[in-house]
């Protein structure tokens, strides 16, 4: 057989190459906010537990009973229960107010006696973890949406979206009924499992609080084993 000459080689380089090339899979479309959000919804709804930490600025956050707060810490378990602690003021003191919600039952420590009470049985907004009317449900409901660069949020890469978020998201969290206004705000979900690690929103979840007040809801610690049981 005849020995292949230089140009002979380099046909069947090129050939053997644009083959492999051609039997690459296509790289996957990119995903769309609205994708994003979607995802972040499904992967919300199997979630048993999560740890929160809600803090604002350019003004205080009702929490009933003519209480407010700066930041709220806790934790939520699906479907009916949330505990946390709130720093709040009672007249010019600092002090911090414990919390426990378990289906529609309310109660709080008394920032004097710092013993438990009830509070007033109210139509309180759904569990942050109902998967029928919390974050998974209302993060759908997600209007205006818009990519925004990719950021890092407690050392997870998140996707950064712009957004018009129902109220009623973290209406439940501050032992608030559910809103019917909707607020500009931010969300960054993670690119690794689709869950929200953060989310900002811009204005007033009820009539008591200021309308330029800014918050900042932070999501950690997914799945971890809680209990939340009445005080005793």
């Amino acid at each position: 057989m005849d020995k292949m000459t230089r140009r002979d080689t380099l046909k069947l380089l090129a050939i053997v190459t644009f083959g492999l090339v051609a039997c690459q899979p296509p790289n996957p479309p990119e995903l769309t906010a609205v994708d994003i959000v979607s995802q972040a919804s499904k992967a919300l709804k199997v979630v048993k537990a999560v740890h929160f930490k809600l803090s604002s600025t350019g003004g205080m956050m009702s929490i009933g009973t003519g209480l407010v707060a700066k930041t709220i810490e806790g934790d939520v378990v699906q479907p009916d229960r949330v505990k946390g602690t709130a720093v709040s003021t009672f007249g010019k003191v600092t002090v911090e107010i414990n919390f426990v919600v378990i289906g529609t039952r309310q109660l709080i420590t008394n920032p004097i006696t710092k013993q438990w009470q009830a509070l007033p049985a109210t139509d309180a907004a759904p569990n942050l973890l109902d998967p029928d009317k919390g974050a998974a449900f209302l993060l759908a409901q997600a209007t205006n949406l818009k990519k925004l660069d990719n950021e890092t949020v407690g050392g997870v890469g998140c996707y950064h979206l712009a957004a018009t978020i129902p109220a009623t998201l973290i209406a439940g969290l501050v032992g608030a009924a559910g809103s019917a206004s909707l607020l500009t705000g931010e969300i960054w979900i993670a690119t690794s499992d689709s869950l929200p690690r953060q989310i900002s929103m811009t204005g007033p979840v009820t009539t008591e609080e200021p309308p330029a007040i800014q918050r900042v809801l932070e999501l950690s610690n997914f799945n971890e084993s809680i209990t939340i049981d009445t005080p005793a």
